[in-house]
């Protein structure tokens, strides 16, 4: 009785595996398990590759994503095929349904090829501090849909790409070196000269800013204010000291504009009240 009941087994197994042939589910299972050992190993040669030539580009990251995505539909394409699916009737319908979807989805495909087209320029990077239109921050991560920001307080804000494209986009830490800017007013009766020769003393004893020949300090006169002569100074930092720097420049200039007794004037109203009538 053992053997016919190993016999009925063996049987119905190969019975079973002859339907599962013929059917063209055992191709279907091939197509799908070489489809991601495929995949697999494209991620393992891109990381690889990234590790060794020390790269941290989204770029690379899509391409991965892009021949993944290419391999799996090809793998699904010939697995349906296999089991008799009727493709031509499937592809019909998801063009009718792509058009519809393509008219509701504009901005987005928008955003897309705008992201696509960020990444591919390289304007920017991951840990770089940007300024879009009145918004800032640092840059913690860039997708092909959007960016997202981590603002001065902490706040995280997604940019759409679309948005990067039609706007200027400003990278303050670009480059190792940047230029502290600082606007500053004097009262009318200061000798400009004199001024100036403060600014120069102030910013030559700052040990944060360049004084060589290369990275010489400006200061310029901008106009004629309301109340105020007024003057730009740029100086040069570290950008990644660029905020300390700045700040310790203002306060050692307004030191010495107190003790050289040079003032900085401020708006002043005269308020006139109407003669009370009687």
């Amino acid at each position: 009785m053992e053997e016919n009941l190993t016999t009925e087994c063996t049987n119905g197994a190969l019975e079973l595996w002859h339907k599962l042939l013929a059917g063209g589910w055992v191709s279907f299972a091939v197509n799908l398990i070489l489809a991601f050992i495929i995949t697999r190993i494209v991620k393992h040669v891109f990381l690889r590759f990234t590790r060794k030539r020390k790269l941290v580009h989204p770029a690379v990251r899509f391409l991965a994503k892009l021949i993944n995505s290419i391999i799996w539909v090809l793998a699904l394409v010939q697995a349906l095929r296999s089991v008799g699916v009727d493709l031509v009737s499937i592809l019909g319908a998801a063009g009718v349904a792509g058009i519809a979807i393509g008219f509701a989805s504009q901005t987005a495909l928008s955003n897309l090829i705008s992201g696509f087209f960020l990444i591919s320029e390289s304007s920017f990077k991951i840990g770089d501090y940007v300024r879009v239109d009145a918004l800032e921050g640092t840059v913690e991560s860039i997708n092909l849909l959007s960016i997202y920001l981590r603002q001065p307080d902490h706040s995280l804000i997604r940019i759409p790409c679309e948005m990067l494209i039609k706007n200027p986009v400003v990278n303050m830490t670009n480059d190792k070196i940047r230029r502290c800017d600082l606007d500053v007013g004097v009262d009318y009766s200061s000798d400009l000269n004199r001024v100036r020769q403060i600014i120069e003393h102030v910013v030559a004893e700052q040990p944060g800013l360049f004084t060589d020949d290369k990275h010489s300090t400006t200061v310029q006169f901008t106009n004629f204010g309301d109340f105020s002569l007024n003057l730009h100074i740029g100086a040069w930092c570290h950008t990644n000291e660029y905020h300390a720097v700045r700040y310790a420049l203002a306060t050692a200039l307004l030191h010495a504009f107190a003790e050289a007794g040079i003032s900085i004037p401020f708006p002043i109203r005269d308020v006139r009240l109407p003669h009370e009538q009687h």
